[in-house]
């Protein structure tokens, strides 16, 4: 099947330049150009929602795939507008589900929920928003959840995986 701008496509095989990018087999994306056997698709990472990355790939490394990213042509042509499409590599995964964590910064944000800076929490999803991470604070004392909130990566340290 030949493909077309803005088809959703996956990657058909794990490629080892794409792997050192943090893409691999099975990741989906959706086609922005076409030029001879290769196309550039944007490849939008499916553990960090709002991460990206544009990669040219040889067609034969990638199949049509009914994946609907609900966007419409109209919301892609912004996006390349307004996105860096210099970007070719995936963020790095900072941290994993069950990491042990502890915030390093006091903010307002954390400290209405009763969270403050030196404490301890568990990450509770394998898959992160636009860096952030789901995270549950826990009282040591009581053993009781005190809250558990979104926390951006950069406010965090790991301390145990």
């Amino acid at each position: 099947m030949k493909l077309r701008m803005y088809d959703d496509v996956e990657l058909n095989e794990e490629l080892e330049e794409l792997a050192k990018r943090g893409i691999h087999k099975g990741e989906t994306g959706v086609v922005f150009d076409i030029i001879a056997d290769e196309c550039y698709v944007l490849f939008l990472n499916s553990q960090n929602y709002g991460d990206y990355a544009y990669i040219k790939v040889n067609n034969k490394y990638l199949d049509f795939c009914d994946f609907h990213y609900g966007k419409s042509i109209k919301d892609f042509e912004k996006f390349k507008e307004t996105r860096d499409l210099i970007k070719d590599s995936f963020k790095p995964q900072k941290f994993l589900e069950y990491d042990l964590v502890e915030l390093t910064v006091e903010k307002e944000k954390y400290a209405k929920f009763g969270i403050h800076k030196g404490m301890q929490g568990v990450v509770m999803e394998e898959k992160c928003i636009e860096s952030c991470y789901y995270v549950i604070f826990t009282d040591e004392s009581t053993a009781e959840d005190i809250a558990d909130i979104s926390v951006h990566e950069d406010d965090l340290i790991l301390i145990k995986r």
